[in-house]
């Protein structure tokens, strides 16, 4: 090989590394989104992928950023811990699952407001607030803080005599048939829809759910004004839209 085609194989080699360089630079890491089983909001259909309610804003929001996200469920309690060891950099919560708060960010606007409500069978006796779940056998969701509610409902604190946890909504009914537990605390938006015909209820209060975006990520607060922007423009977009 001649001096003119050695040179000429260097800067093509060269040029091709800077080019590479760029595309690499270019390229941003998936943001870890991390989620429960909590339909309508969050449904796995396939290992890291997801539908739902909120899962689809969520798609939205990453493609209206172009921004690539890593979809993984996980069950209650270890999707909370690790939310809490700053393991995630996107999930969808109520603000009394993040003991450590400061390690993210909050959307501006709740993405969701649930109503927590109380489930019985025919033939209970109904509740109508808090006190009235004296001394029952209470069934609750494992891992969920009900807004703070949860420290409330433990056995030693002399209101519930029995906590039953379960890992999924549709289990309460079960249990709740079983006759495990006498009550079923959940979200009503979560519940099957014939779980309002086969079950009495009474809602205790309303949740807001929020966006939250890890801190320690680059541009993060940058990303969360965009976040923000997006949310009010579906916010208005929906408004505005005919209803059906």
């Amino acid at each position: 090989m001649n001096v003119i085609s050695t040179h000429l194989l260097l800067l093509f080699m060269l040029q091709a590394l800077i080019f590479t360089s760029d595309v690499v630079a270019e390229q941003k890491p998936a943001l870890h989104w991390g989620y429960v089983h909590f339909p309508p909001y969050f449904v796995e259909t396939a290992p890291g992928l997801a539908e739902g309610e909120l899962a689809a804003l969520l798609q939205r929001v990453m493609q209206d950023l172009q921004l690539e996200m890593r979809a993984q469920q996980y069950p209650n309690r270890r999707m909370i811990n690790l939310l809490n060891e700053g393991g995630l950099d996107l999930a969808m919560v109520i603000s009394s699952v993040l003991t450590q708060q400061h390690l993210y960010l909050r959307s501006a606007q709740p993405v969701a407001m649930m109503e927590l409500a109380v489930y019985w069978q025919p033939g209970t006796q109904p509740v109508r607030q808090l006190s009235d779940l004296n001394n029952s056998r209470l069934i609750v969701m494992s891992g969920y803080t009900y807004g703070g509610l949860r420290e409330k409902l433990e056995p030693g604190n002399g209101l519930i005599r029995q906590l039953v946890q379960i890992e999924q909504h549709r289990l309460g009914i079960e249990a709740l048939q079983l006759d495990r537990g006498e009550y079923f605390l959940s979200y009503r938006h979560a519940m099957p829809p014939e779980s309002e015909h086969q079950l009495n209820y009474h809602i205790l209060d309303s949740i807001e759910m929020f966006l939250w975006l890890r801190q320690a990520l680059p541009n993060s607060g940058l990303l969360m004004q965009q976040i923000d922007a997006l949310l009010e423009r579906y916010n208005n977009e929906a408004q505005a839209a005919p209803m059906p």
